[in-house]
């Protein structure tokens, strides 16, 4: 008996896991596009040790190398929204979550209000309804804006 329970399981896991040739993917973010390279030298990675007198140079240099962010503050589990992958391909800009520890909130806010103001002259008003509502500083930028 042990054996058959043993052998139903290995079949049911391979079975369960293999993928096959026109089998739907699931991405979670446009991130993983991303090499290693870019990734630690984005402005989010260096966000925690930068000066407040920096974020505007970082956030611009990932605008020119055509990797913006928006930057979430998460906690011990990222949080995933279905609609992150079409909102990054469609806006070309990547979600970059921080864990339990992160930059200063006011280093975090600075850089995503130079990228929200980006989106806006790229896309008008219409990517405000699209985006996530807990990216940091987003209530707080369009308060000002209206």
């Amino acid at each position: 008996m042990k054996k058959v329970i043993i052998i139903l399981t290995l079949i049911f896991s391979n079975s369960s896991f293999a993928q096959e040739n026109g089998q739907e993917e699931i991405v979670f973010s446009r991130i993983g596009n991303l090499t290693d390279e870019q990734i630690n030298s984005s402005g989010p990675a260096k966000l925690l040790f930068a000066k407040k007198s920096e974020i505007r140079n970082l956030a611009k240099q990932d605008l020119e190398n055509g990797n913006p962010f928006l930057l979430l503050q998460g906690g011990i589990a990222p949080v995933i929204i279905a609609t992150d992958p079409q909102f990054e391909d469609k806006y070309k800009i990547y979600f970059y979550e921080y864990g339990c520890t992160g930059p200063d909130q006011s280093l975090i806010e600075d850089y995503n209000k130079i990228i929200f103001s980006y989106l806006t002259d790229q896309y008008g008003k219409k990517w405000i309804k699209e985006v996530r509502d807990d990216v940091v500083g987003l209530n707080e930028w369009k308060k000002l804006k209206r």
